[in-house]
């Protein structure tokens, strides 16, 4: 076996890993999930999941990152379905987004959040990788606020993160895409003073 083949394998494996953890962790939860569910799934050893991720917390900031990326992406491709929007319109879309979410069933709320909700002041670098999460959303928003000439554009892409992770919790908690729709009206407002 080439040296480039055997590395494709090496990441194909860890690859097998974030994403089978990624399923386990956001249906159970971080806490309730151990590493020896993960290694059943997969059947890929205790030792080579070790050789991967220096921890458990590792593994998890490994599945955050691939949430990141595949939510980040999901997100910005929502954002620029629709071409005959303004670019404010735009950013508000990411409402629309999270509430088709909800409406298809997806009820666990955001991984990322969830994950540093579950190591508050317990893993600094848990907490980080979802900081990261969210500064790029707020980053993409903002995106379009300036291109929209909104005034204080970086000041109203943070009030959009909170209602929008405010509408998270809240259909979590109920069950439904309502508090998504009422904070798409409140962003609204804000938009529009």
């Amino acid at each position: 076996m080439n040296k480039e083949t055997d590395s494709a394998s090496k990441s194909s494996k860890r690859d097998e890993m974030v994403k089978y953890a990624y399923d386990l962790f956001y249906k159970n939860g971080f806490h309730a999930t151990g590493v020896d569910t993960v290694i059943e799934g997969t059947g890929i050893s205790k030792r080579t999941l070790y050789k991967h991720f220096a921890s458990k917390e590792g593994l998890i900031i490994a599945t955050i990152d691939y949430y990141h990326q595949t939510m980040y992406k999901a997100i910005s491709d929502y954002l620029e379905k629709d071409i005959s929007k303004s670019p404010v319109d735009k950013a508000l879309r990411i409402f629309d987004f999270l509430a088709e979410l909800v409406d298809a069933g997806k009820l666990y709320g955001c991984f990322a959040m969830n994950a540093k909700t579950e190591y508050a002041s317990k893993a600094k670098e848990i907490e980080a990788a979802y900081d990261a999460y969210v500064a790029a959303i707020q980053q993409l928003i903002e995106f379009y606020l300036e291109n929209g000439n909104t005034a204080n554009s970086k000041s109203l892409a943070m009030q959009i993160i909170i209602l929008f992770e405010g509408a998270i919790i809240r259909s979590k908690g109920i069950g439904n895409s309502q508090p998504v729709k009422l904070a798409k009206k409140a962003a609204e407002i804000i938009c529009n003073q």
